[in-house]
């Protein structure tokens, strides 16, 4: 890629982009406004780089504009995450007719002050410019290989340079690599690299007559000449050298391969079932380099391949920074993902959103995370929220340590006997894994905690069902632990889970669990129908986005409409009276928590997408970012909330940290799956290609990638006619893929044509309202060669009218509070009250309770003045030994100014009043008071605080 091209318009692109966040922030998104839409970018750059590094092993980061590192050699990030590594750096020596030129830190050369380097997982491509007539470029690797997942769970990251010779003498070039071991002493190897106990970075040439030197180099010898001193003494500082001859205009390439291995935890890692040393790991990187280079590159090359806006592309790729940043592999095989922002390890009611790109791109650690999911599953059938060891408080790091393989009753974070999405999660979870991937072993295995899983909804149903409207829920929880109604969502996805138990139990042969089902999904579905759409019972409001999750589910993943389309239009058109995803993306220009990013883009955005309001989904997908991406700090650092707007750009990081990258981010591979068109069913061999093409394409997409189990894809599609209902598709696979029954998108009314390769075929429309298809009996095989599908018709006249305008403006929270944060505030005046309660004493008292782990209360935009607070008095009841209040300010993912320890004080309203010292708060914050403690009930309740 030429980095340098892209500068070329960037002051124009700017110009535009302050049209468009002026729009953003008067009344949110103007759709008419072509700066919101036109705005893009085709690299990613003035990030502090990619996190490269192996599945479950830390990573470590280049930061391009700074020419530092910074490293995270115990994963995940949400408990450890990535700290600067003193005197690591790039160096440069070059000596063209005695002519010496050095570098002693090299950095990406700027345009217009942006760093030219490209941070794009799993990849990071950064251009030193040119010294001395020699051009220097860096392509950074992370180990990407699900062929061979040896290669892929080791703690290394790759460093390719390329030296260039642009004029027409010779010169000599050298390109060091420092780096600093921190406790333990380097040695040497000679012409290899080095190693300690911790660290080793080991290198190879292209050049047949490179010379490697490696040392301490202490006497700074290497900016002279070119090669590393090494002094007789053990130095925890080292580096490792390559020098060369370049002849005119010729390039050479170095490998580097830097390896680590953490000797804190014995079982912190698959990787020390395989290597005892960091060394060992080197040399083994050094073997595979051109194969991880290779699966690295085609991968991003193939991506960003297609004409689909390069905003999307980026944002959907770089979500898979999630393998490296919240990925844990534990030496016994257990597998989990962080959950980022609150330091909870597993997080089903999340993670199964994002799973599904885990399982088309990396299918054995998913397997294998199910496999967990399934032996931890609790004897009533009850499927856990988390694997973590809850008996360490705050503190992050013990948080790593997970729970054993068949620890079935473990202790959640809270109590989560009620949660329903958790058995929903898993059931859709390992089906979508098995449609995928065809592996009928693995599927046996997890069979029977599937059955249980679907059990335990039925027991919960029994338990929290409501008798009015049956197998609908009263009084369930869920995901939704911070506000808003959890009964919608957990009956819409339980109808879900019930129709995929009828498809599993009949491949099983079991009877009598299909007919079980059966009456399940049939009374689900019928009674939601009539609580929330035929008796009005759906009330809009904090998280309204989940009420037809199912839904969405259903559509995307192509087992048909379950609620009639003219339900689906109703639940829109609340929703869109709400939320106004037209006019405002995703409204809230401060940001917020009260509505969560990767939920609200899936259920709601991914609804949109199946139901043809593109310029609905388009608005909001795009305002997420442009939140995201016009600040550099949110590149790998997304929280679950809605970021602010940003007013003004923010176009080079200095952010190095990651412990907010949330688990379900990744869940926008969903939406563009459902982009590009492709959903298959391996076991049956049946495929749906059904491409979604967005208005700023003109009609066409070309060289779309879609990945699966079975390889790497590619579609086009050209679509035509009075409404778009023509579709001329093309599908390529690297991988031969045997196709049974093929489904193609049915937007006609009558005379529909449909020929694969020039011939005509039969056909058969099934389906309803927004899921009708044509079905197209095949039995064929696509190739690399690909087919082509030609599909035509009379259209069905059917036009999605545009969104009314709302009459008031965005819900802003921007006003400043009358309550001084110098006098007793209560806390039932709390602005927002997460997960928690107000009750009243038999006093007359009014206080907060229920306040479990992770549940916060805020008070917001408290003006603390210019002089400022660093003291916080609370009057509080401790109901749990070692329960603590975290203070944050502005929201949920903010800086923590201080903690408060609560001591059991015996009993709801005996009483203490404790003061703790926080960091100095000046002007305007929202002040969130967050809690954490060992058990998973009420941990205390709150009468009022004051700062001073």
């Amino acid at each position: 890629m030429n980095i340098k091209c892209y500068y070329s318009v960037l002051l124009l692109i700017q110009l535009f982009l302050i049209n468009s966040i002026n729009a953003l922030a008067s009344d949110s998104i103007n759709v008419n406004n072509n700066s919101f839409f036109s705005f893009d970018e085709q690299i990613v750059n003035g990030t502090t780089g990619t996190p490269l590094g192996g599945f479950g092993c830390g990573a470590i980061k280049f930061d391009a504009n700074t020419g530092t590192f910074s490293a995270m050699t115990v994963p995940p990030a949400d408990a450890y995450d990535f700290k600067n590594v003193a005197d690591a750096q790039f160096q440069l020596f070059t000596n063209r007719n005695g002519q010496i030129e050095t570098r002693n830190i090299l950095k990406a050369i700027l345009t217009h002050g942006r760093p030219n380097d490209d941070a794009i997982w799993p990849l990071h491509k950064v251009d030193f410019g040119s010294v001395n007539g020699v051009r220097i470029e860096l392509t950074g690797i992370s180990p990407l290989d699900n062929k061979d997942y040896t290669n892929m769970h080791l703690p290394y990251a790759l460093y390719e340079i390329s030296l260039t010779n642009m004029e027409s003498s010779e010169v000599i070039s050298a390109f060091a690599l420092k780096w600093n071991s921190e406790s333990a002493p380097f040695f040497s190897l000679p012409a290899k690299g080095i190693y300690s106990d911790e660290w080793s970075i080991l290198v190879k040439t292209s050049h047949s007559k490179a010379g490697v030197s490696v040392g301490d180099d202490k006497e700074n010898r290497f900016l002279r000449s070119g090669v590393c001193s090494s002094s007789q003494e053990q130095a925890h500082t080292g580096k490792v050298a390559v020098k060369m001859n370049l002849l005119p205009h010729e390039t050479q390439k170095i490998y580097f391969v830097v390896a680590w291995y953490d000797r804190t935890d014995p079982e912190i890692g698959y990787y020390k079932n395989l290597y005892k040393t960091p060394r060992a790991i080197a040399e083994h990187g050094l073997k595979v380099f051109s194969k991880l280079k290779y699966n690295a590159e085609k991968l991003v090359t193939g991506m960003r391949a297609s004409n689909l806006p390069g905003w999307l592309k980026n944002q959907t790729l770089n979500t898979l920074v999630n393998v490296v940043t919240n990925s844990m592999y534990k030496k016994d095989g257990r597998v989990a993902f962080a959950e980022g922002q609150w330091t909870c390890f597993g997080t089903m009611d999340q993670m199964w959103l994002a799973r599904q790109i885990m399982y088309m791109l990396i299918p054995y650690y998913a397997w294998q995370e199910l496999a967990y999911w399934a032996r931890t599953q609790m004897k009533n059938g009850q499927i856990h929220h988390d694997f973590n060891v809850m008996s360490v408080g705050k503190e992050r790091e013990k948080r790593s340590v997970l729970v054993s393989w068949d620890d079935t009753e473990h202790i959640d974070y809270r109590n989560i006997q009620k949660w329903v999405d958790l058995n929903c999660g898993f059931i859709i979870s390992v089906f979508e894994i098995y449609r995928a991937t065809a592996d009928r072993k693995q599927f046996d295995l997890l069979w029977p905690y599937v059955k249980k899983a679907a059990q335990r909804i039925l027991d919960q149903v029994e338990q929290y069902g409501s008798t009015k409207y049956p197998f609908t829920f009263d009084g369930s929880e869920n995901s939704y632990d911070a506000g808003g109604n959890p009964d919608p969502y957990n009956s819409n996805l339980s109808a879900v889970a019930y129709k995929m138990m009828i498809q599993l139990a009949g491949e099983k042969g079991e009877a009598d669990l299909v007919k079980l089902y059966e009456n399940a999904y049939k009374m689900v579905v019928n009674s939601f129908h009539n609580r929330y759409i035929r008796d009005g019972q759906f009330v809009a409001g904090k998280h309204c986005e989940s009420i037809f999750a199912g839904q969405w589910l259903a559509f995307h993943l192509k087992l048909g409409e379950i609620w009639k389309a003219e339900d689906t239009d109703f639940i829109l058109s609340k929703l869109e009276n709400y939320y106004y995803p037209y006019y405002r993306g995703l409204g809230y220009p401060e940001g917020t928590y009260d509505e969560w990013t990767p939920y609200i883009l899936a259920h709601y955005g991914g609804l949109l997408l199946n139901t043809g309001r593109l310029d609905q989904w388009h608005a909001m997908q795009k305002d997420s970012y442009l939140r995201q991406y016009l600040d550099r700090d949110r590149v790998f650092d997304h929280p679950l909330n809605i970021l602010p707007l940003v007013n003004e750009p923010k176009w080079v990081s200095t952010n190095i940290k990651s412990k907010k990258q949330y688990i379900s981010i990744p869940a926008m591979w969903r939406n563009y799956y459902d982009i590009v068109g492709f959903h298959r069913d391996f076991r049956s061999k049946e495929l749906w290609i059904k491409p979604i093409i967005p208005k700023t394409m003109n009609h066409e997409m070309k060289n779309a990638m879609f990945i699966s189990p079975e390889g790497y894809g590619y579609i086009d599609c050209k679509e035509s006619g009075e409404y778009m209902q023509d579709k001329e598709i093309v599908i390529r696979t690297e991988s031969p893929m045997p196709v049974s029954t093929l489904y193609l998108s049915d937007n006609f009314e009558e005379n529909i044509s449909v020929t694969i390769n020039g011939k005509k075929y039969p056909f058969t429309r099934i389906g309803s309202g927004y899921a009708k298809e044509i079905a197209v009996r095949w039995n064929g095989k696509i190739t690399e060669k690909g087919i082509r599908i030609v599909v035509k018709g009379t259209p069905e006249k059917k036009v999605i009218p545009i969104p009314v305008k709302p009459v008031t403006g965005v819900i802003s929270n921007s006003s400043i509070n009358q309550m001084s944060p110098y006098e007793t505030m209560e806390a039932e005046n709390a602005d927002k009250l997460a997960g928690t309660s107000i009750v009243q004493s038999n006093k007359g008292n009014r206080y907060v309770t229920s306040c479990n782990n992770f549940d916060y209360i805020q008070f917001s935009n408290i003006d603390f003045g210019k002089k400022g607070a660093t003291q916080l008095k609370i009057r509080v009841s401790g109901l749990s030994e070692n329960s603590e209040i975290e203070v944050v300010l502005d929201d949920t993912s903010g800086t923590v100014v201080g903690n408060c320890k609560v001591p059991a004080t015996g009993g709801e309203e005996v009483w203490v009043e404790l003061e703790c010292p926080v960091g100095k708060i000046t002007d305007i914050h929202n002040v969130v008071l967050r809690f954490y403690g060992n058990s998973s009930d009420n941990l205390m309740n709150i009468d009022w605080i004051r700062f001073k």
